[in-house]
């Protein structure tokens, strides 16, 4: 019996119960988000976010389904990228997921609290999936509970252990950060923007076809979305909100790799373009009032910003090949070989 807590990273008297009630987050936090901050706290960075996001290739991913729910922002092959995004930033990591409707879910569930523990009796804070990426920063083998809070802020909420791994969906996942070893770091950046490419061209061979749109072809299914209304409007706000954000931190990143070719001022040029056009687009649509009335007029503006964001996504996608061409073609037809 023994408990645990990260005392400078959250604060307890904010620390609320979990109880039989299901805590309803934001839907919102991403992978990224929650490993930044324990990359903060642990002082294995003094990068700013934008950078780790950009670094691990992260960043780049643009997915949707077609009805633009939230489940978008977290469609995609956890344990493979996951796992990709910290090895790039020389991070070492284990990592477990799963059903939890499976038979054999209780001993997985056994087995990843004794990890989760392990990695917080080591001071760092593991990430969960808790029907988004939170961060365990304790726990207490008396009252038999983890401490989990959300990637930003420090509201603290009790998840007993028998509940680890059961969230609205039947999908389980932790992750706990191992170690730390430098990297070279312009060689990172070098390879993320190689790797950009392929997440713009390459749909994600997990996610059926059918229901998700990934790259060019997720501008497509956003604006069908709009055109058809088939879409509940605070779950598209999310949506894009999230995708706004991650082109801002495309704009900010690609703006600090401008030495690493005489062609990059092209790719900065078209980031920078694009997170102009989300600001825009997301003044529409934090217009609550007209957003949630679904007025025809508001929409199609936001559905015209949509095309003008694909078309310069492309232009942006099209630019880093031209500056690393050589690295590129060598890749032939696989660009994500690293």
């Amino acid at each position: 019996m023994g408990s645990k807590i990260l005392p400078d990273w959250i604060h307890v008297p904010k620390t609320q119960s979990f109880g039989d009630e299901h805590i309803s987050w934001n839907g919102a936090g991403s992978y990224i988000d929650a490993m930044y901050r324990i990359l903060v706290h642990k002082q294995w960075t003094d990068l700013p976010r934008h950078m780790i996001a950009g670094m691990t290739a992260s960043v780049f991913r643009l997915v949707v389904d077609w009805r633009l729910t939230t489940e978008s922002i977290s469609a995609y092959n956890w344990m493979a990228e996951n796992f990709v995004a910290a090895d790039f930033i020389g991070v070492t990591t284990g990592q477990h997921g799963g059903f939890s409707f499976e038979p054999i879910f209780p001993l997985y569930q056994k087995q990843a609290l004794l990890d989760i523990k392990a990695s917080i009796d080591r001071g760092v804070g593991a990430i969960l999936w808790h029907d988004q990426f939170v961060i365990c920063t304790g726990y207490d083998d008396g009252e038999q509970v983890l401490y989990i809070c959300e990637s930003e802020g420090n509201k603290v909420v009790h998840l007993p252990y028998d509940s680890f791994g059961r969230n609205s969906t039947p999908y389980w996942y932790y992750q706990v950060l191992e170690s730390h070893t430098t990297v070279d770091v312009w060689e990172v950046c070098k390879e993320s923007l190689i790797q950009a490419v392929y997440k713009w061209e390459t749909h994600d061979y997990m996610l059926p076809p059918q229901d998700y749109a990934c790259g060019p072809a997720a501008y497509a299914a956003i604006a069908a979305a709009l055109q058809s209304g088939a879409y509940e409007t605070d779950q598209a706000a999310i949506v894009l909100r999230y995708y706004a954000k991650s082109r801002k931190d495309m704009a900010s990143y690609v703006a600090e790799l401008k030495h690493l070719s005489n062609q990059m001022n092209y790719v900065v040029q078209e980031y920078a373009l694009l997170a102009d056009l989300y600001a825009e687009m997301m003044e529409k649509v934090e217009d609550s009032t007209a957003w949630n009335a679904k007025e025809p007029g508001h929409v199609l503006r936001v559905i015209h910003l949509i095309k003008q964001a694909g078309e310069t996504e492309q232009r942006a996608i099209d630019a880093i090949k031209q500056a690393f061409p050589e690295t590129i073609g060598n890749r032939f037809e696989d660009i994500g070989l690293r």
